[in-house]
């Protein structure tokens, strides 16, 4: 099903030996390179606002300098002929060509991508030695980089104290690699790295998001927060007749701490809650200022008319029961089980046929959807892309 995977045959052993376990070097991988931006058009993302980007100068060893865009255009002029980045986030939800790129990786589940980050380094250019705390594959797309990489993952990584960038103290790396443009190099959470450029350079980071405990616990209580449900209040009968005042007793300890842990052990909040946080963007696609009705887009669909998701767009979907859930940009639909196979095709392609979605467009609830996803501008017809 997925051909158009980077790692062709050698997906199944890749996921057995080295995801999440070790890092893996693929010559090659992207034969030529990629070239889908230079880097004065990634200097030109870096200064538009609502776009995430930075500035890193190294000034010496241990004195670097970090800067956040959006960027006046006067700025790069005043750079230094060596040792500076220019890093810009979710490109892939910016140009059709990177989000594209997305389809690649499709051997991972949808929920795990967390954007394409794009950088462009002048020579001798970098961030320092690091870790990260999520899976990324280091594609070169142009120009030249040199690697270098820990013997294992660090559980508490040592940083320099004082600076606004996470480096690390002691860095000692055991490999080194000189990426040319196609190579891709693979690396899971922990592993300290380092990158410097060697001449001018652009290299993509497919990075996979992994959401921590604390990240999840905070969003399931805003949910239940903010959805209706039943109010379940603490009760204590049975009172002690003798007692402390001040005294908070074991027992009641314990029932307000089962009261809580009945509140996260609810499994039809979590279903319902779950996919629109695996889903949830980093940035949001403006819905429509005019919203496309279910006549012009029947009509357009019966002309022909292919139909595209937008840059980026993460879609998922799991059964619950007899229903379908299906998520799509922070936002969860409860469908009949009869469109799964639609789903699953949205879930899969980036762009999908008329002659595909005609197929389901009898179905209960296929139009009321996919106006929905129109007018939240999380598909659009393909020739307008």
């Amino acid at each position: 099903m997925f051909d158009r995977s980077v790692l062709g045959p050698h997906q199944s052993e890749f996921l057995r030996q080295c995801w999440q376990k070790k890092p893996l070097l693929i010559r090659n991988a992207f034969p030529g390179g990629l070239d889908y931006v230079g880097g004065d058009e990634l200097a030109g993302l870096a200064g538009q606002e609502g776009i995430e980007s930075r500035l890193v100068i190294e000034h010496g060893p241990k004195s670097w300098e970090t800067r956040h865009g959006p960027f006046e255009d006067d700025v790069w002029s005043t750079l230094p002929a060596k040792k500076w980045t220019i890093l810009v986030q979710a490109v892939d939800r910016l140009l059709p060509d990177v989000s594209r790129l997305r389809d690649r990786f499709r051997f991972l589940p949808n929920w795990r991508v967390d954007d394409i980050m794009i950088s462009y380094a002048v020579d001798q250019g970098g961030v320092g030695p690091h870790t990260d705390n999520y899976d990324v594959f280091l594609i070169q797309g142009q120009g030249r980089r040199r690697w270098e990489v820990g013997a294992e993952a660090l559980k508490k990584p040592e940083l320099e104290p004082e600076l606004d960038m996470k480096i690390l103290k002691l860095f000692e790396p055991v490999e080194s690699f000189i990426l040319e443009p196609g190579d891709m190099l693979y690396l899971p959470p922990g592993f300290a790295h380092n990158g410097v450029a060697l001449g001018e350079s652009i290299t993509y980071s497919v990075g996979f998001r992994a959401p921590h405990q604390k990240e999840l616990l905070l969003s399931y209580v805003q949910f239940c927060s903010q959805h209706e449900g039943d109010e379940i209040f603490y009760t204590d009968s049975g009172m002690p007749e003798q007692r402390e005042p001040g005294l908070i007793l074991p027992g009641e300890l314990k029932r307000l701490r089962e009261l809580m842990l009945a509140g996260l052990q609810d499994e039809q909040v979590f279903l319902k809650w779950i996919g629109g946080f695996l889903t949830e963007p980093r940035s949001f696609h403006e819905p429509l200022d005019q919203p496309i009705s279910e006549k012009s887009l029947r009509a357009g669909l019966k002309k022909g008319r292919a139909v595209a998701r937008a840059e980026g767009a993460r879609f998922a979907f799991y059964p619950v029961g007899e229903k379908l859930h299906f998520a799509a940009e922070g936002e969860c639909f409860v469908l009949d089980p009869g469109l799964t196979e639609l789903v699953t095709l949205l879930c899969r392609e980036q762009e999908y046929s008329a002659e595909d979605l005609l197929a389901h467009s009898e179905k209960l609830g296929f139009m009321e959807l996919l106006c929905h996803l129109w007018n939240q501008s999380y598909v659009r017809w393909s020739d307008e892309t």
